[in-house]
């Protein structure tokens, strides 16, 4: 990340609005400093992070809800979050709850769409456990949506992806809503 480029790209935004008080003039260098961390799963691959799993002997269902997230709208650069709760059945080998928790930080610590970042949740999770199925969903509040264009202040977005057994079993995905409610 070019921390000199995104600074002077602040400048310019700043020095475009007009407003010249002394108490800007660092707000550039702040941005700047705050990006490495709000987009730091820019190029970082997921699947090294995910590297931690565990044979078990029980292919029961497991949930993992309620983890906090926060990502930034690539459409608007305004920050948008939320919950995300997950359920997957697994296949002989599970994940550490931590890495789940890993993975959504990276793929949330980039410019995101809600809809694109609860399939790649979703893609991720079967790809490198090769389990029965898994069930993402994301609720979400969306700034762009009550800063500006609507202004809906208790607008909420929800989005899910159903993978494998979830897909293909409406009891099984049923049995997990239920369960995630």
């Amino acid at each position: 990340m070019d921390q000199k480029k995104i600074e002077k790209a602040f400048f310019e935004i700043v020095e475009a609005l007009g407003d010249k008080r002394e108490e800007l003039k660092e707000t550039p260098i702040r941005i700047a400093k705050s990006y490495e961390e709000i987009f730091s799963g820019i190029n970082v691959d997921p699947r090294k992070t995910l590297t931690n799993t565990f044979l078990v002997e029980s292919d029961d269902l497991i949930i993992e809800k309620n983890i906090d997230f926060y990502s930034m709208c690539e459409h608007h650069f305004l920050p948008f979050f939320g919950k995300v709760s997950l359920a997957y059945i697994p296949k002989g080998k599970i994940f550490g709850f931590g890495d789940i928790i890993k993975l959504i930080e990276i793929l949330s610590k980039r410019p995101q769409l809600q809809e694109r970042l609860t399939e790649e949740i979703a893609n991720y999770m079967m790809d490198i456990l090769n389990c029965q199925g898994v069930y993402v969903l994301i609720e979400a509040k969306h700034l762009c949506m009550t800063m500006r264009g609507a202004k809906k202040e208790n607008t909420q977005i929800i989005t899910s992806s159903a993978k494998g057994i979830f897909e293909k079993s409406t009891d099984k995905r049923i049995e997990v809503l239920t369960l995630l409610k």
